[in-house]
């Protein structure tokens, strides 16, 4: 492995912090829990997203136009059972995800629809997304922006990963570790928290590993 580290600061002014307009510190602890969290689906997603490409392979990549399509999730889930003991998840942000919710309660053969389950259709009415769809765990990432003002996505909404059983690991080296302090030269004085973690990624087995690239 090869660590890499991730650190979540928070600065105010001590007059700020006693106002209480940014909440008390187990809440601002909490949302920079929250943000470390993020981070690292991000890190995972994007470099997951990123082994194959239309270049570098014929089998587990694939372009598919305007959104997912039954066909195109299907022929993936079975390349990544074919290569590895079976599909651990399916993983995109809900704008990638989505479109699964059109096709995933119905059953179709030769084109023609020859069945349906009321009870996923009445789900995906309900709640807008199934948890599994063809013997695959469906995982949807929260989208993650890197500020209010450029609203930049930070995670890819065009990509959908099928990910096999035990294709890899993350790993976090250690707790979480926490910095506070208070600088007394300014006034107000400025407060600052910190947290940081060592964490680390691996794969082994990028065969289990299938993209859908939306265009």
């Amino acid at each position: 492995y090869v660590l890499d580290g991730a650190d979540v600061k928070v600065t105010a002014n001590e007059w700020e912090l006693e106002s209480g307009e940014l909440g008390d510190l187990g809440s601002i602890r909490e949302e920079m829990m929250y943000k470390l969290r993020m981070y690292y689906y991000n890190k995972i997603f994007t470099s997951l997203s990123s082994v194959w490409n239309a270049s570098n392979t014929p089998h587990n990549f694939t372009n598919v136009s305007g959104a997912v399509t039954e066909a195109v999730l299907t022929n993936a889930i079975d390349r990544i059972n074919r290569t590895t003991s079976g599909v651990k998840a399916v993983v995109g942000t809900r704008a990638a995800m989505s479109p699964i919710t059109k096709f995933a309660a119905f059953w179709s053969k030769d084109s023609s629809t020859v069945g349906y389950s009321p009870t996923l259709i009445e789900r995906i009415m309900a709640e807008g997304m199934l948890g599994s769809y063809y013997g695959a765990n469906l995982v949807v990432l929260d989208q993650v922006f890197d500020n209010f003002e450029d609203y930049r996505p930070q995670i890819p909404d065009n990509k959908i990963v099928v990910i096999g059983d035990k294709v890899g690991e993350f790993i976090l080296y250690g707790d979480v570790k926490t910095k506070q302090y208070t600088d007394p030269r300014p006034t107000p004085p400025q407060w600052y928290l910190e947290i940081y973690q060592q964490f680390g990624m691996m794969i082994w087995n990028a065969q289990g590993i299938y993209v859908i690239n939306i265009t």
